[in-house]
């Protein structure tokens, strides 16, 4: 069997890319196969075009004439200087004078049909070309059979076959030189990420990227073990798989063997041909540095042996995606409904992409869905993030549940460090006292580490999800009754009660007597709710442009009292309410409450009965707060969303909005110099154009006078001379970026079919 057959097309391509570099000089751009024009490759300089075709096809000769034939018609309109063919089918003397005779003038001579064996002998010329193509070594026999009884195999107990699907799947990218770069500099790789990303997988290929080299195997289940193989005459690759743990931190066994690890680590490093490949989840790695004086040693400086996986370009993900289905036994139909509207582009880039659901969607279930079926059952596959996180959240301890419970009900965009703190202190304590559990001191700072890299992130005192499949697994999981009951009297932000809340009328949507129940426990939380602030200054500038939002506004807080007075009908929500719209230190947000207010009080009129005694009370503050924010604080574009909220919302509008309305027209229409004073650019200038626009038409309004005052600046702008402060890029070579659009991504999966 050649070589050859174990490679994608796309494999194919960029191996024949590869050599034609190493024989030429002519670096080729990449093109993907199909409603390309027919272009594999491009090297186009000053007059030389040349283009480069790839077939891989293996099954005959006439198909490969065939598929020939109709590249032909295509060269008509891309006409070449140059036309070079690369086939993996083997050729001789007589096949590629027959394929030089069905190309015509577009082949100068038959040294530029490549077969099969041109192809094999250039790689023997070339044997790097070979290295990096990790699928063309890894399928032959003796490599195969030196693995097999390496030891690797029969400990993972994976079969010839397994390597083969495995190495078919796999797609070579920049984690793998960043892991060698690492592992032949320090000696000592530790390959650490989330769930489902990778990380043994890479670590096996490595492994098999050594044994090629002659190195010697083992595969250690414990430290003393390895201690007893340490051999310095014979290279050797030691490999440790979850060498903390499986899904949860084998905490007992660390503190028996924590010096023996540290000792071993120093010693692999002082041996020259040694090498150490460990893999963990990350954050078991985090909860062991906490507890091992030995793995946070900063002697040991075991940072620098870590490498963080699952980080993937558009490119690298739709190539994993596509060598799982080129190896699946899925049908042309499944490919082909793949390949429709924008079901590749959807799976590709979908915020929870993992390999390990991908493998699970085009293998486990073949025979089972239909093919008119099969994109949505992909996308859903990756909407369910059950499959990745179920086991190792379980696992957890429970001050890191309780922290990851915390941090859900926070900001979708994360938490900053000191609020999440607050929050998850008093989460723990709890959810501790309920179950007879004792605290210590330090529980914040030591879930926060464990967690961080395999569950969260923390950058700029904020911490998040490492992955929205997280978020999304959470949201799931968060449903047990006893659990959430716990919550509500442990909120400090309204933003986080909030959030719960929306949660907990998801989960018991159909339950109102359970949902009076939570409204009732939040009572606590209501009578101090005007207790945080809405927003903080960041510049120490007595200026609105510096207020950055923090927790809930005045209209928001107001209308979540309402619906727990809707739920539970106790008066104390609604007479918190009330008592709000007098509190003095509600900053006004008027992007927000300008739009919002007229609905809130639609709702009232809806929901409080007429002889409500604060029904006419809880009006009048709405109003008056909705014509504060008018005359106040807004411009032009707040402006336009208000007229259109209370349009809306509002049968009839009370005449003190009206009367600031119609002031604030007043002022942008006609006494615009002042009202565009502050702009300076041609782009605000231009958008202040359309909103004048959008104003006369909802108003009925003149506005010529208005317009034509800002096209008046508009023309008064000097354009900026660009020449004296442009940079100078001249002495800097320029590598221009491949492009991956969706064109180029249809057109890559296009050879499925």
């Amino acid at each position: 069997m050649s070589q050859l057959q174990n490679l994608s097309s796309i494999d194919f391509e960029e191996l024949c890319r590869d050599i034609i570099y190493a024989e030429t000089g002519y670096r080729f751009s990449s093109f993907g196969p199909g409603p390309d024009g027919g272009i594999d490759g491009r090297h186009s300089k000053d007059n030389n075009n040349t283009i480069l075709q790839c077939k891989h096809i293996t099954s005959n000769f006439s198909n490969l004439k065939t598929a020939i034939k109709k590249e032909v018609p295509k060269l008509h309109k891309l006409v070449p200087n140059r036309y070079i063919l690369f086939t993996s089918m083997s050729l001789n003397p007589s096949r590629s004078d027959q394929l030089a005779k069905v190309l015509g003038k577009y082949i100068k001579n038959t040294g530029d049909i490549w077969g099969q064996e041109d192809i094999e002998g250039a790689l023997r010329q070339n044997p790097e070309i070979e290295k990096s193509h990790l699928k063309l070594w890894l399928n032959s026999t003796s490599v195969l059979e030196r693995i097999l009884h390496s030891g690797l195999e029969n400990y993972s107990q994976v079969t010839k076959e397994d390597i083969l699907k495995e190495v078919k799947v796999y797609v070579r990218n920049e984690s793998f030189d960043e892991a060698t770069n690492i592992l032949e500099k320090q000696k000592v790789l530790i390959i650490s990420g989330p769930p489902g990303v990778g990380k043994t997988t890479l670590a096996r290929m490595l492994t098999y990227y050594y044994l090629n080299e002659g190195w010697r195997f083992y595969a250690i289940r414990s430290l003393d073990e390895g201690f007893l193989k340490i051999d310095d005459r014979t290279p050797t690759i030691y490999f440790f798989d979850d060498f903390l743990g499986r899904i949860k931190l084998d905490e007992q066994s660390l503190l028996n063997r924590e010096s023996a690890f540290a000792a071993f680590v120093r010693q692999i490093r002082n041996l020259k041909n040694a090498r150490f490949i460990l893999t963990t989840r990350a954050h078991i790695f985090e909860e062991a540095r906490l507890i091992s004086d030995y793995i946070d040693d900063n002697h040991l400086q075991l940072s620098k042996y870590i490498l963080d996986v699952g980080a993937y370009s558009r490119k690298i993900k739709a190539h994993i995606l596509y060598n799982h289905l080129s190896v699946s036994k899925l049908s042309k139909e499944h490919f082909e409904k793949l390949l429709e509207n924008d079901w590749l582009k959807k799976i590709v880039d979908h915020k929870n992409f993992n390999p390990r659901v991908v493998a699970w969607a085009s293998s486990e279930i073949i025979g089972s869905v239909e093919p008119n079926k099969y994109p949505s059952y992909l996308l859903n596959a990756l909407e369910n993030p059950k499959l990745i996180w179920d086991k190792p959240l379980r696992a957890l301890d429970m001050k890191s549940q309780n922290l990851l419970f915390t941090l859900y009900f926070g900001s979708e965009f994360g938490q900053s460090i000191d609020e999440l703190r607050n929050n998850f202190l008093r989460v723990h304590k709890q959810i501790c006292e309920h179950h007879n559990q004792s605290m210590k001191p330090n529980d914040f700072s030591d879930a926060l580490k464990s967690l961080e890299s395999g569950f969260i992130s923390i950058s700029d005192q904020s911490v998040s999800f490492v992955n929205p499949s997280l978020r999304d697994f959470l949201k799931n999981y968060l449903v047990d009754l006893e659990l959430l009951l716990l919550l509500p009297s442990t909120t400090q932000y309204a933003k986080w009660g909030h959030n719960l809340w929306v949660h907990i009328k998801k989960v018991y949507k159909t339950k109102p007597n359970v949902l009076r129940k939570f409204a009732y426990e939040f009572l606590t939380f209501a009578k101090k709710i005007e207790f945080t602030s809405t927003s903080k200054n960041e510049n120490g500038n007595d200026h609105f442009f510096d207020l950055k939002l923090g927790d809930l506004t005045l209209s928001e807080r107001v209308d979540l009292l309402l619906d727990w007075w809707k739920v539970s009908d106790n008066s104390e929500f609604i007479e918190k309410a009330l008592l709000l719209f007098s509190e003095k230190g509600f900053d006004i947000v008027p992007w927000k409450e300008g739009q919002s207010l007229p609905k809130t009080h639609l709702w009232v009129q809806e929901n409080l009965e007429e002889n409500h005694p604060l029904k006419s009370k809880l009006l009048e503050a709405i109003t008056e707060r909705l014509a504060l924010i008018i005359c106040k604080y807004t411009g032009i574009d707040n402006l336009i969303d208000i007229i259109k909220s209370t349009n809306h919302f509002m049968d009839e509008i009370p005449d003190c909005i009206n009367d600031e309305i119609n002031c604030a027209i007043d002022f942008e229409l006609h006494k615009t110099e002042e009202a565009i004073g502050h702009l300076e650019t041609e782009t605000e200038l231009n958008e202040h154009l359309e909103y004048i626009e959008i104003l006369a038409s909802l108003t009925g309004e003149d506005a010529e006078s208005a317009m034509n005052i800002v096209l008046q600046k508009l023309n008064e702008i000097e354009e900026p001379d660009y020449d004296e402060h442009r940079l100078d890029f001249s002495s800097r070579k320029v590598i221009k970026k491949e492009e991956f659009n969706d064109h180029s991504m249809l057109s890559f999966f296009s050879t499925l079919l």
